[in-house]
């Protein structure tokens, strides 16, 4: 969705990032200029009493303790769900790096939620857990309704919205987005129309994963999509897949007027998104159709821009053949006959693959690189080697980052393109 006339300006005052490599703007930016990754062999269940080792990008084991968050989740049930514990850690920065302060019983302040299965990890894991300690009796089979009822419940969308509202005292516009690795893409738009509408003046978005089996991960490896030697390469001739990071990432989404009462230092406006769905497979991009081709010339022309002006692309760069390739072609169609001056890197080998909640700590890493006007190279990956037309940035450069295009693809054909524009202070 692009700004229509007398539509406000929406822009981005605040991040928040949770990750494997830093929490916080300061200890995630050194971390992605110093070509960091913390991802390592881990041993996951994937079935009752079998286990497997998948290499994950992931957080501390111990929950965060960032605020009272840790004694919130005991105090609510929610002890043990990893992902909303980081999404809310991610929450908490983000407003604390807008410096928004409002009153918890009136406000207008809504958040849209971007997970790929909320509590699902939670459940499973108390599942196996369950009927690896239960043997039947005389009586049957172990009776695991009640035991694993309130777990069940937890996976449910609105339960996670419930708990951020809650935490953080909002009373506005809330709800979930799940279209697969684009869904922080869609959480930003939809937390866009209602700043744009004059429904309300600061949004938050944020996102979270976590991993406690590896129910999940076997299907990717089982797809052939593990990048089993625990190396992500995106877009090089040699790339064999990607592995799954945990963490999250917040951003405060805010009207230009409340930014400019407040005296808020913006990282960027956003100009826009463009969206389609390819219709096609669940897990292999339709690479006859280009649709996120289309997508990406409806993002500039919706954002008033020409990929001339274009400084920075920060694509999906799931490290996996089809995907790249089907990125590479759209983005050659959408660049390739217009001289431009443009740079891309792909932010997953740092933080792994996030899933849902990908495209908004990639967002995250994208405006701390507009803001430093430096570009963090893409690990593992060679440059001029691959099939991409905008030359990849394989070692951290310094460089002005006006603009800034975010790519995203997902699992079920879902493609998505945001526009952001450097704001000056």
């Amino acid at each position: 969705m692009s700004k229509t006339k007398n539509q406000p300006r929406v822009l981005v005052t605040g991040l928040g990032p949770v990750t494997s490599i830093g929490i916080g703007n300061d200890a995630f930016w050194r971390s992605l200029v110093g070509g960091r990754s913390a991802v390592a062999p881990r041993q996951l269940y994937v079935d009752l009493g079998r286990e497997a080792e998948f290499h994950i990008a992931s957080m501390a084991p111990a929950l965060p303790t960032i605020r009272p968050h840790h004694e919130f989740l005991e105090r609510n049930d929610y002890a043990g769900y990893r992902d909303l514990a980081y999404a809310l850690a991610a929450i908490d920065l983000a407003l604390e790096d807008a410096h928004l302060e409002y009153d918890r019983a009136d406000n207008n302040i809504g958040v849209i939620q971007a997970f790929e299965a909320p509590g699902m990890e939670r459940a499973v894991a108390t599942m196996f857990e369950t009927c690896a300690t239960m043997a039947p009796s005389q009586q049957g089979p172990p009776k695991l309704y009640e035991k694993l009822a309130p777990y069940f419940y937890n996976v449910q969308a609105f339960v996670y919205v419930h708990a951020m509202s809650k935490a953080f005292g909002f009373h506005g516009y809330s709800t979930s987005v799940h279209n697969a690795c684009t869904s922080g893409a869609f959480a930003v738009d939809v937390a866009a129309q209602r700043i744009r509408n004059g429904d309300a003046d600061v949004m938050l978005v944020a996102a979270g994963e976590a991993f406690d089996t590896g129910v999940r991960i076997e299907w990717f490896r089982q797809l052939g999509l593990h990048a089993a030697d625990g190396m992500m390469r995106p877009f090089d001739p040699d790339s064999s897949g990607f592995y799954v990071g945990e963490g999250a990432a917040a951003i405060v989404l805010e009207s230009e007027s409340s930014a400019q009462e407040r005296g808020a230092r913006p990282y960027a406006e956003y100009l826009g998104g463009a969206f389609a769905h390819q219709g096609w497979k669940h897990s292999i991009p339709d690479v006859r159709s280009s649709r996120l081709h289309e997508v990406i010339d409806r993002t500039m022309t919706a954002g008033g821009l020409t990929p001339k002006e274009i400084d920075l692309i920060v694509p999906h760069g799931a490290g996996t053949t089809l995907s790249d390739g089907y990125e590479a072609q759209c983005i050659a169609k959408s660049f390739e006959r217009n001289a431009t001056g443009a740079v891309t890197t792909a932010f997953k080998p740092h933080v792994g693959h996030t899933l849902a909640a990908s495209a908004v700590i990639e967002l995250t890493a994208a405006l701390l690189s507009m803001r430093h006007n430096t570009v963090p190279g893409t690990l593992h990956s060679r440059s001029g080697c691959g099939r991409l037309t905008v030359p990849l940035v394989t070692e951290t450069t310094e460089r002005q980052v006006n603009t800034l295009l975010k790519l995203s693809t997902g699992f079920t054909g879902h493609d998505a393109a945001g526009l952001y524009r450097r704001v000056d202070a």
